[in-house]
Formats: C-alpha cells, sequence, structure tokens
C-alpha cells in the first residue's frame, strides 16, 4: 500500500510537472513572437509565404531606387514565431534560371505593428550586426512593410501572399 501511494504521487508530480513545462513553452513560444494570444486569428493576417512586388529604396542621399518582382525574386516566410527570407537571381551563364543567392532566417517580434527580426542564420557576412525593423500592415490582402535594416536606407515593400 506504501508502495502504491509513493507510485502515485510519483505520477502525481510526473504529470503536473509535465504540465507546467508544457505551459511554460506556449508562454516563452508567445513572448518569442511577441503576440498575445489571440483566437481570433486578428494577430495571424501574416503568418504564410508573402512574394515580394515591388521595394522602393530610399537611400540616405536622397536617391529612390524602384524595384519590382521583374527584377528581384524574394519571398518572405512568416510563422508564429520564425521569418525566413529567400532571395532568388536570374543566373545568364545557366540560361536565366533562378538560383538562390541570399537566405536568412530567425525569429521576430510584431507588436502593434511593429516589427523586428532577430537574424540567427544567413547565408552572408554582417547578419549578426543587422538591426531589421518595420512598420507592418497588411491592407487589401497585401503585406506593406516599410523601415530600415540598420543602416541609413529606408525600404518600402509590399507583398502578396502566394501558396507553392
Amino acid at each position: 500500500m506504501k508502495h502504491n501511494i509513493l507510485k502515485l504521487t510519483l505520477i502525481s508530480i510526473l504529470i503536473f510537472g509535465s504540465g507546467f513545462a508544457q505551459i511554460q513553452k506556449e508562454k516563452s513560444r508567445k513572448i518569442i513572437a511577441g503576440q498575445k494570444q489571440n483566437t481570433s486569428g486578428k494577430n495571424s493576417a501574416h503568418i504564410g509565404t508573402w512574394k515580394l512586388v515591388s521595394q522602393k529604396i530610399t537611400h540616405d542621399n536622397g536617391q529612390v531606387e524602384l524595384l519590382d518582382s521583374s527584377t528581384i525574386f524574394l519571398r518572405k516566410i512568416l510563422t508564429p514565431t520564425n521569418f525566413v527570407v529567400i532571395v532568388e537571381q536570374k543566373i545568364p551563364e545557366l540560361n536565366n534560371k533562378k538560383l538562390a543567392t541570399a537566405v536568412s532566417g530567425g525569429t521576430y517580434s510584431l507588436v502593434n505593428g511593429n516589427y523586428q527580426e532577430f537574424t540567427k542564420y544567413a547565408a552572408f557576412q554582417g547578419f549578426e550586426e543587422m538591426k531589421v525593423n518595420y512598420k507592418l500592415t497588411i491592407k487589401d490582402g497585401k503585406l506593406h512593410t516599410i523601415g530600415t535594416s540598420g543602416g541609413p536606407n529606408v525600404y518600402e515593400e509590399i507583398y502578396e501572399k502566394v501558396d507553392w
């Protein structure tokens, strides 16, 4: 009998500990994503795969550069906690076949439309110093971002949601 009580106590501790660990894990995920739980899906419209449609870069000297999906091939994948960016280029030596030429990813925060990336890996140097801060909005089914990547240039981008 004493053995059964001890066994039940240990099982209860294990079950409670496991449940507590799951709750802490969920809280941790929400803090990383910078979002509060919202069962209505209000804070999840940004989640998905996005294709860059247009990009306007305003350089610190005032020069403006306009790019669109015919010249730049960029995908941004947003999960509830992580992001991945894939940039492709047409390679003339390969009959203009598109190849991924830059990738990066990590976690992000989105609070009240303020989007910040915390790059954890990338296929280029200097990503550790990147400070991506954008204002993010969704209008007419398009994702709009405007902000900086740590330098003086201001990036204004429009994305459309895609399924691959």
